[in-house]
């Protein structure tokens, strides 16, 4: 079947039945394809297609019980086993991208709860990778995420001590300036939502300075990325005073 097919026939189940039926059908499929990445490619057209974050989290918790157990059948030392493995932290690590409300993508609806199941997926493909052997440069990656979603559930003291972790591992990789002033624009972020506006202020302007004044579209992009996402957390802080001006 093809990715299409696949996605379809899961969408029917879905509505026909329920999402249970629909990984049956997934993990029937074992002889003709690779079930993990029948579950990674599912997560992302749920995503896109279904605008449908309760079949992301449904697909990716299948599709990481289906990898672990079948890693736990191998040899610990198995090169099939550690591939499985890093499987399931791919399929968490997008988990916690799709789940987090700072994207604010059209037609994507996040609950609190949702939220908060976005933040175990980054912890766990956090705990997972370490235990694969990681360059840096995955490191700095996927700790990004874990720092995303702590800043979204306000503990902006382990997020900001994530996020100085983030840079030292991609100052280690050495290969990525621009995603190195984008972290450098998450601190500041950071302090400027804890409260430490006046040091957050400068190290946040003078990333996005610093961004805009590189050419290449990644420097472009995270420039436009870090002023968005500011003044979304910085609305949605605002609005949860007002609710609540204790």
């Amino acid at each position: 079947m093809t990715r299409e097919e696949i996605y379809d026939a899961v969408q029917s189940l879905a509505v026909d039945k329920d999402l249970y039926a629909a990984s049956e059908f997934v993990l029937g499929l074992w002889e003709e394809t690779e079930v993990a990445k029948v579950f990674e490619d599912l997560m992302l057209d749920c995503y896109w297609k279904a605008k449908s974050v309760a079949q992301v989290i449904h697909f990716a918790n299948a599709g990481i019980h289906y990898c672990l157990a079948q890693a736990c059948e191998r040899d610990e030392d198995d090169d099939s086993a550690r591939e499985l493995r890093f499987a399931a932290k791919r399929l968490a690590t997008n988990a916690a991208s799709f789940t987090w409300i700072g994207w604010e993508e059209p037609r994507v609806a996040i609950s609190a709860d949702q939220m908060r199941q976005g933040l175990a997926f980054a912890r766990y493909s956090v705990r997972q990778l370490h235990k694969l052997d990681p360059t840096d440069a995955q490191l700095a990656f996927t700790y990004w995420y874990l720092g995303a979603h702590l800043i979204a559930e306000g503990s902006y003291a382990e997020g900001l001590a994530v996020f100085i972790k983030t840079k030292d591992y991609n100052e280690s990789a050495g290969d990525n300036p621009d995603y190195q002033t984008m972290i450098e624009g998450y601190i500041g972020l950071t302090r400027i939502l804890s409260g430490d506006v006046e040091t957050g202020e400068s190290e946040f302007d003078e990333s996005v300075a610093e961004l805009k004044s590189r050419e290449g579209e990644d420097a472009a992009f995270f420039a436009k990325q870090l002023v968005d996402v500011r003044a979304f957390f910085e609305k949605r802080k605002a609005a949860d005073t007002e609710a609540d001006p204790r």
